[in-house]
């Protein structure tokens, strides 16, 4: 056992110093650090917003709207996180990590890897374990110095934002499984690159399709409530009702629920797939998700952001609807998309990615190097 420790922490140490010497990862460092900077730089008062001693005067954001610590955090999840170590880190973390499959399984380091007495399983899955370190002190340095700047600025020391370093590691780590299994299989760092790209699309696109067909299945359905609702206000009138209105509305409801169910038939199969697939999205969306003060915001920017802007029934975006509004359409989306627990979205990533290692550790074991 102590020699088994032994042997994957050398591999560790090895694989760090590699990166250590590559000069993205110093990039991205340095990049990271401009990032935390800018947050730094900017400020909220009771004018507006100021950008060193600069002020943007604006009356929906200022002081007396928002806290100079929920400021910052909106900053860090929005800009720090879901931009720069979402986006811009995530791809320079690809670049820089994306050969070290390539590179085990290439000729000569692969025949001196197979001759130590380590299994191939876990010489796989120690080198995968090296890929996850770049993200991990990347993010963890990232994030430490976004609590220094809030702590300086904002008078507020949030420590619970650590919880950004194994949610964005999670994140990473859904992309890296596949480009490790890309880079076993072609043994080219430029394929597993580019195809870890193209799945990374491919799951913005499943995810994002499935957004726009759940708000289409949602507003349908609540359209259906609508309309029974005006049936049964109408029927309760008696002999004062209209039969007119009666069969119109029984007419309008019988071609809503076809409508719904149509809706429905449609989401189900992308409902599926993106429950198959990683969600990359939606797990760095737990981050402010767990904030708790942020969340609770009105709005974010106040009660009245949204006012004459969709609160009245016929400004949906679906045809227009003359009984369900737009912020009732957006509540129960909200409602719909928190009601997906953070078990459910870490738990099916996580089921993907020990798939893909699963695929990945069985082929390095089979293949003759």
């Amino acid at each position: 056992m102590r020699l088994k420790t032994i042997q994957t922490w050398s591999l560790m140490v090895a694989a760090y110093r590699e990166l250590n010497a590559r000069k993205l990862f110093w990039l991205s460092i340095g990049l990271s650090g401009l990032v935390v900077a800018s947050i730094g730089a900017l400020g909220v008062n009771e004018e507006g917003i100021s950008i060193f001693w600069w002020t943007l005067e604006s009356p929906f954001f200022n002081s007396s709207v928002i806290a100079d610590e929920t400021f910052y955090k909106l900053l860090f999840t929005n800009l720090g996180v879901s931009w720069w170590l979402g986006l811009g880190a995530t791809i320079l973390a690809l670049v820089s990590t994306a050969g070290i499959i390539p590179d085990l399984v290439g000729a000569g380091t692969i025949d001196m890897m197979v001759s130590k007495p380590i299994s191939r399983s876990r010489l796989f899955l120690t080198k995968y374990a090296t890929g996850l370190l770049f993200s991990a002190l990347q993010v963890t340095v990232f994030t430490v110095a976004c609590i220094i700047i809030i702590g300086i600025r904002g008078n507020s020391w949030e420590f619970g934002l650590l919880i950004a370093v194994p949610i964005v590691i999670l994140f990473y780590s859904y992309l890296f499984c596949v480009c490790a299994l890309v880079g076993l299989v072609t043994r080219s760092t430029v394929a597993s690159l580019l195809l870890t790209m193209i799945f990374w699309f491919l799951v913005f696109g499943v995810q994002s399709g499935e957004q726009i067909i759940d708000m289409g299945r949602v507003a349908s359905e609540m359209e259906v409530k609508a309309i029974e609702r005006a049936l049964e206000t109408e029927r309760a009138l008696g002999s004062d009702a209209e039969p007119v209105e009666i069969e119109r509305l029984e007419g309008e409801l019988t071609a809503q629920m076809s409508d719904d169910a149509t809706w429905k038939t449609v989401y189900a199969p992308v409902h599926a797939v993106s429950t198959i697939l990683p969600k990359t999205g939606e797990t760095l969306e737990l981050l402010e998700r767990w904030m708790d003060d942020v969340a609770a915001m009105p709005d974010r920017f106040g009660p009245d952001r949204n006012r004459d802007r969709g609160d009245e029934p016929g400004s949906d975006i679906f045809g227009g609807s003359a009984r369900v509004s737009r912020r009732d359409l957006q509540t129960a989306l909200a409602e719909e998309r928190l009601s997906r627990s953070g078990w459910y979205v870490i738990g099916t990533s996580l089921l993907f990615e020990a798939a893909i290692l699963t695929l990945a550790c069985w082929i390095f074991r089979r293949r003759d190097f």
